[in-house]
């Protein structure tokens, strides 16, 4: 094993942060909601496990996003943990200009009052925001799992700035 320094690091070159975050691999999750009667979602990649008991989720959302307000006004969500299989799914909310793709009805249970629910993903939760924490240009949304499904499979992660597949 590789000795451990927890000494200061060598000076570097002036990096911007966004870099340093890019190399940070993490899961990949859509979050959604309605906002009035329209679905709304994003890709999220700072989303982790909170606790077990109760059982949540924490995730961060830039205020900036297009449903940042309809997520701070609603009480329920859904969370879907993308698979390797999802990755065409991740980059429909990923982007903004592909916005009219999303909700598809073949890959989606639409059925108001329950939240939207992606029925693809290697996890799905239908959800209740517990708290929300101003961060900055960030909100941090704590949601606690009232109903949870699970599909074994390879799970979907980002890591400098593309979409990769592990497991």
């Amino acid at each position: 094993m590789a000795p451990y320094d927890a000494g200061a690091p060598a000076p570097q070159p002036e990096t911007d942060f966004r870099d340093v975050l890019a190399h940070l691999a993490s899961g990949v999750a859509i979050v959604a909601c309605w906002d009035g009667e329209v679905p709304r979602g994003l890709l999220v990649s700072s989303i982790t496990g909170l606790s077990v008991a109760p059982p949540r989720f924490l995730f961060c959302v830039r205020k900036e996003a297009g449903c940042h307000d309809a997520l701070l006004a609603r009480p329920d969500l859904s969370v879907a943990l993308l698979g390797a299989a999802d990755e065409e799914e991740a980059l429909r909310f990923a982007s903004g200009s592909r916005a009219h793709e999303r909700f598809d009805p073949s890959r989606w249970r639409l059925h108001r009052p329950t939240p939207p629910v992606f029925a693809g993903g290697v996890a799905r939760a239908v959800c209740r925001v517990d708290a929300v924490v101003d961060a900055g240009s960030h909100s941090i949304f704590i949601v606690e799992a009232d109903h949870v499904g699970f599909s074994p499979g390879p799970a979907l992660v980002a890591w400098n700035r593309g979409l990769t597949a592990v497991g």
